[in-house]
């Protein structure tokens, strides 16, 4: 069945992408060192910005590296889900830091704008083509393991719009030696920046989502509780609780009220209703904790009924 496919990815961090993240790390920061002493050279605030982005890569890179080798901690006493979540964090940091470098490109594009300087379209072209081959190589090397984990993607993510800024400023150092237009680095600069913020909304949501333990958005509650309601025995479904452990593994609570002549029957109504969990709602980890007498309690009161 495909939640079983899906439900095996949420302990099983490879190995195999440790030495990706490690190769595309020195790499990046190859492409940043370069980037930075081009611009310096040209007098490019795009070539210097992209640097900078760059540099923010590695960075992304270095945390996804320390939050593959926590998130491969077995669980123990005191971490008994483990350190899954290590990766929803790593994810988390590199977008803050996505968002603060575009703010950053912004000001400098601004400043620039304003009082444009004389720039050398040729250094800038060939560090920019450099950066762009590099970062596609990355993305490339990226790709496979960013379908798995949110925090690989968001670092996957970095570099291609990183590849998709030295491809803008190389069209910038082309239009700079054709005919001086030193206007378009700033403009870049900032159309740039821009970009990359509208693109890492989506992914710092769904970080943020997983960190508050928020419903999933693909999850209708009243609809779990209309289909659990539907189980033979099951008088009523409430108190419901769904969140995700990491972005694989949605995880529920629930109460369970059942007649009391059914209390021998708990193992066989518990199975069928982590069957249609499982198979409606691809929820594999349920807790469900059954009353015979209706649940009066008040803090019930602002879930489910």
């Amino acid at each position: 069945m495909a939640h079983s496919k899906k439900h095996s990815h949420n302990h099983n961090h490879s190995d195999k992408t440790i030495p990706k993240l490690w190769f595309t790390l020195f790499l990046n920061l190859g492409i940043t060192i370069a980037q930075l002493i081009g611009g310096v050279l040209s007098n490019s605030m795009a070539l210097i910005s992209d640097a900078v982005h760059n540099l923010s890569d590695t960075g992304s890179l270095g945390v996804s590296l320390v939050a593959r080798k926590v998130a491969n901690k077995k669980a123990n006493k005191e971490m008994t889900f483990g350190y899954r979540r290590a990766d929803i964090i790593g994810a988390f940091i590199n977008l803050i830091i996505l968002v603060a470098v575009s703010l950053f490109l912004i000001k400098e594009g601004i400043e620039r704008f304003i009082s444009p300087e004389e720039i050398d379209g040729t250094i800038m072209f060939w560090v920019a083509l450099a950066g762009l081959v590099g970062n596609v190589l990355s993305v490339i090397i990226l790709h496979s393991d960013s379908k798995e984990s949110l925090n690989i993607k968001s670092a996957t993510i970095h570099l291609f719009w990183d590849a998709m800024a030295s491809l803008a400023v190389i069209i910038g150092g082309v239009l700079i030696l054709l005919y001086d237009l030193f206007i378009i680095d700033p403009i870049l600069t900032i159309a740039i920046a821009l970009y990359i913020m509208y693109t890492s909304y989506g992914l710092l949501k769904e970080t943020l989502s997983i960190l508050m333990e928020a419903t999933p958005a693909d999850i209708d509650i009243h609809a779990i509780k209309k289909e659990l309601e539907k189980v033979q025995f099951v008088q009523d479904i409430h108190h419901i609780h769904v969140w995700k452990m990491d972005e694989n593994e949605t995880m529920m609570e629930c109460h369970a009220l059942i007649p009391e002549s059914e209390s021998n029957n708990l193992e066989s109504i518990k199975s069928d209703i982590k069957q249609v969990l499982s198979d409606s709602f691809d929820i594999t980890h349920s807790a469900i904790e059954f009353e015979l007498k209706p649940c009066d309690e008040p803090a019930h009161e602002s879930h489910v009924h």
